[in-house]
């Protein structure tokens, strides 16, 4: 036995000794670089594209079964700039020999150094790698039918590392003008190998913006894969971008069957503005203080086929919302969340306006109004979401415990049952937007208790002319995509009332006193328009009425207001909402006054031939009284 196991060793022995002969002969003899023209015209027949390796390859055998590639470099796609699509200029990567005998795969580091890539799409949407992956496609033939075969088992690998340095790639879309980059690329693993840990380090420089501005980004993990328990773990995970500080932990099972992953992620609080201006994103808000403290930490869980959030906390400036979303089914999304604002001023994020320095928006041609209602997002959404707001301010105006409950499914959204409270008074209401037909149809039903007239109208209007407490019920309809044509359809009824208030810039008891005058002295033709005075008011105890809505035309006819020292008023007219222009007659005793304009500026005219034509019926009944007596006189004379 001893001997046999002798002659065994000795043959072995010597076998080695004769690979390790052969593989130096090999070395010492072949030259890899005789073959550069048949692989570049190999390339060339297969891609159309220029292969170049203007640099050596190098081979080694013994201990280490290696390649090297110097300068290599591949044209880019007909049409595109610049006319290189990829250069490399050095790639090594080495195979141990001994541990392949076996089953075993050792690989050392694998070194890539200077890689630069330029992708790109043209106006057309072509890239410039759509050629190479037709190239790559083969006619899909009927596979012949076959015993199943036995399982491959892979062999053990392990990698010494990865190494990649100073690699570059840029995208340039023609179509949109963007341009992006990514420079400096530096990736450096430690050891990969079965059930170890693999410590990695990744660091580039993004580029964007015009002109260019680059902005460094730093990742930093370790990451353990178990291929049979189907397991990851990706811990200690930390991305720096300027000043936005990313850390977490992520967790997967059954990667292979039914992934999932779980984990949860912190962004510390950092300033956002700062950040943007890094990337050369113009975006400037219009409060100094907006955007300069941005955080946010949650728990995550995902699969193929949803994610949700949990335990939601972001922080924006003095603003924080909790809560949770869901998402599910990808492939047709439901959305469900459930969150809660403790306050906010939308004011503050808004673009910063023209009088800021900003440019001012290029109108639109006339007939080209955007669509405000985006149709086919709304008929595929489906959505439940419960939105609490402590204290909201937008556009100017102002409310305080707001319930916002969302509802959408099959084309019908349901924003309501809604509340809120606000200027001493409280909102209630419920709008619909149903896309389900050809064109979107829109319900509001809203109802207005208590309101204060007059901080409501400064705040979101800039209008200081009215006060007190505001009752109104509206309950209206619209069709259409755009401003223009919502009002031009708005159509329903309304109901407002407005309790112990003032009309600003009218003394209603001051016209109906001159007109009194001047009809008396019978002189209404020279009054014309009666201009108001500064400090004009005109204070009521009772405004209102009812109104119907048609083709974005307001008509009332039973407007009654109850004034100190005036008879009762009446009044009736319209409002056109499309034009923003008023017709109103205003009763005041015997005169009436006509108020018509545009809103922002509104004529007060006596209605003078009414009047004249009231007077002139008077006389001309007074006149037939007198002609009936004298008639009757000589009847009963005869």
């Amino acid at each position: 036995m001893k001997k046999i196991l002798k002659i065994v060793a000795i043959a072995l022995g010597a076998l080695i000794l004769l690979f390790i002969a052969a593989a130096v002969i090999l070395t010492l003899t072949f030259d890899p670089n005789q073959y550069k023209g048949v692989i570049t015209q190999t390339v060339k027949d297969k891609t159309g594209r220029e292969l170049k390796i203007d640099g050596k390859i190098g081979l080694s055998f013994f201990p280490w079964l290696g390649v090297e590639a110097n300068t290599v470099s591949l044209s880019n796609a007909p049409g595109f700039t610049p006319p290189t699509f990829a250069k490399l200029d050095t790639l090594g990567i080495k195979v141990k020999l001994l541990p392949l005998l076996r089953g075993e795969v050792a690989v050392d580091t694998v070194i890539l150094l200077g890689f630069d890539l330029a992708l790109a799409r043209n106006a057309k949407g072509v890239t410039n790698w759509d050629d190479l992956l037709a190239a790559g496609k083969t006619e899909d033939k009927p596979a012949p039918q076959e015993k199943p075969a036995a399982p491959t088992v892979l062999p053990a690998l392990a990698v010494n590392g990865i190494e990649i340095r100073k690699a570059n790639v840029t995208w340039h879309d023609q179509a949109s003008g963007a341009r992006y980059a990514v420079r400096n690329l530096d990736l450096k693993t430690s050891a990969l190998a079965p059930k170890t840990p693999v410590d990695l380090a990744l660091g580039f420089d993004v580029e964007s913006g015009k002109p260019p501005v680059r902005t460094r980004l730093d990742f930093k993990t370790r990451v353990a894969f178990d291929p049979a328990q189907q397991t990851l773990d990706v811990s200690n995970l930390a991305l720096a971008l300027a000043d936005l500080k990313l850390t977490g932990s992520i967790k997967g099972s059954k990667l292979m069957d039914a992934p999932s992953f779980t984990g949860k992620i912190e962004v510390a609080a950092f300033d956002a503005r700062a950040l943007l201006r890094k990337l050369g994103i113009a975006y400037e808000p219009a409060g100094k203080g907006a955007l300069m403290r941005v955080g946010l930490a949650t728990q995550f869980a995902a699969s193929t086929q949803d994610a949700a959030l949990k335990d939601l906390a972001v922080t924006l400036d003095d603003s924080r919302l909790t809560g949770s979303l869901v998402i599910r089914n990808f492939a047709k999304p439901a959305y469900r969340a459930d969150l809660a604002l403790d306050q906010i001023d939308v004011d503050r994020y808004l673009p910063a306006t023209a009088a800021a320095g900003g440019e001012k928006p290029t109108p639109a041609p006339p007939g080209a109004a955007a669509a405000i209602i985006p149709v086919e997002t709304l008929r595929a959404l489906d959505a439940q979401a419960k939105f609490r707001v402590g204290k909201l301010k937008a556009y100017g105006a102002q409310l305080t415990d707001a319930v916002v409950n969302v509802t959408a499914q099959g084309g019908l959204v349901q924003i309501g049952p809604n509340q809120a409270k606000l200027y001493s008074g409280s909102y209630q209401g419920t709008d619909t937007i149903d896309v389900r037909g050809a064109t979107p149809r829109l319900a509001f039903d809203e109802k207005l208790a208590g309101v204060q007239l007059a901080p409501l109208l400064k705040d979101m209007v800039g209008i200081d002319k009215f006060t007190g407490a505001a009752n109104i019920n509206t309950k209206l309809t619209a069709e259409g995509t755009t401003v223009p044509a919502i009002k031009s359809s708005l159509g329903g009824n309304a109901q407002f009332s407005v309790q112990n208030g003032t009309i600003q810039g009218i003394d209603l008891k001051r016209f109906n006193d001159t007109i009194e005058t001047a009809r008396k002295q019978r002189k209404l033709e020279a009054l014309g328009d009666i201009a108001p005075k500064a400090g004009d008011e005109t204070r009521f105890t009772h405004l209102g009425g009812t109104a119907r809505v048609r083709g974005g035309v307001l008509q009332n006819d039973d407007l009654l207001i109850d004034a100190p020292g005036l008879a009762r008023i009446t009044g009736k007219g319209s409002a056109d909402l499309v034009k923003e222009s008023l017709m109103y007659v205003l009763t005041l005793g015997a005169v009436p006054l006509k108020i018509e304009g545009p809103f922002t500026s509104l004529r007060y005219t006596p209605d003078v031939s009414a009047v004249v034509k009231k007077e002139v019926e008077g006389a001309v009944d007074k006149k037939k009284e007198e002609l009936k007596d004298k008639l009757l006189d000589r009847l009963k004379r005869r």
